[in-house]
């Protein structure tokens, strides 16, 4: 630390400011960065796991309304009652679709997701096409239900056992979803504790670099000064007057330092002092006995 000490006191002073204020600039560049990260989780979590999380569950809604139509169409007793129970069916078939596309492009970000979206693909075209055609079916038969053909029944009940089956394909989708948005929740509150501990383990770093700073400018001017500036100053301003009775004490003042070398110069004036009245006591003396 030899530079150090042999910087101005100006530089010396500047420096240390700087390097507490960087300490302290570290400190919220840590806190705006891991604020942006936690917004960011915070903003993925709703706008991602959470919409896909409540568009699966919406899908599962709609393929609910969807078999609650189908049964409804067979026990529809007029034309108005089947219209109805038809366009039900296939406004919740739209629903079912519209809802698994919204989640399709993040299933698809995991290999579980993947499959699960391949599972529903597998199992909705067939459910689709059967839906189309029990429609037509039931189109075709009368109103009374005792004289409906005997597929009618056995195509209901297929489609019913179509539909549980997709049914619990999305009931995964949405615990997947489920699972995603707790990893996300999760993950921010992970960089909230790690960004707190951080930051509370810069902030002390920061408090003992600036008392570190601080003893070390002081024990460089200390030594620079060799004592208190107000006592150097007074000493230096009592000899300015032409007071050297009182003597400066530097006995801690190191050599070189402001204050050993104001002792000195005490000293030093105090000698030659000395030595200019003895020679004026010896010139006294000597006139006197000239004068004799």
């Amino acid at each position: 630390m030899q530079w150090f000490q042999n910087l101005r006191v100006s530089l010396k002073l500047i420096i240390s400011f700087l390097l507490v204020a960087t300490v302290g600039a570290a400190v919220s560049a840590l806190g705006i960065f891991h604020m942006g990260r936690i917004s960011a989780g915070t903003e993925k979590l709703y706008s991602h796991e959470l919409r896909t999380l409540k568009a699966a569950q919406a899908a599962n809604i709609h393929l609910l309304y969807a078999s609650r139509a189908q049964m409804g169409l067979l026990s529809a007793s007029t034309k108005g009652e089947r219209n109805a129970g038809v366009a039900e069916l296939r406004k919740a078939g739209v629903g079912l679709a519209e809802r698994v596309a919204e989640v399709k492009s993040v299933l698809e970000e995991s290999e579980e997701g993947g499959k699960l979206y391949k599972q529903y693909e597998a199992l909705s075209a067939p459910l689709k096409k059967g839906m189309g055609e029990f429609v037509t079916l039931i189109s075709a038969q009368s109103l009374d239900s005792s004289q409906f053909e005997g597929r009618v029944a056995e195509d209901s009940a297929q489609l019913l056992k179509d539909s549980r089956a997709l049914e619990q394909v999305l009931e995964k989708m949405v615990a997947h979803s489920d699972e995603l948005a707790r990893q996300s929740m999760e993950d921010a509150t992970q960089t909230f504790k790690t960004s707190r501990l951080m930051m509370m383990a810069m902030a002390l770093a920061g408090v003992l670099v600036s008392v570190a700073l601080g003893v070390l400018v002081s024990r460089v001017l200390s030594r620079q000064l060799g004592g208190e500036p107000g006592y150097a100053a007074d000493a230096v301003g009592r000899i300015a007057t032409g007071d050297l009775t009182n003597e400066v004490d530097a006995q801690s003042a190191r050599t070189g330092s402001v204050l050993h070398s104001i002792k000195q110069m005490q000293d030093q004036l105090t000698h030659v002092v000395g030595k200019i009245k003895l020679s004026s006591d010896a010139i006294a003396t000597a006139s006197g006995q000239i004068a004799a």
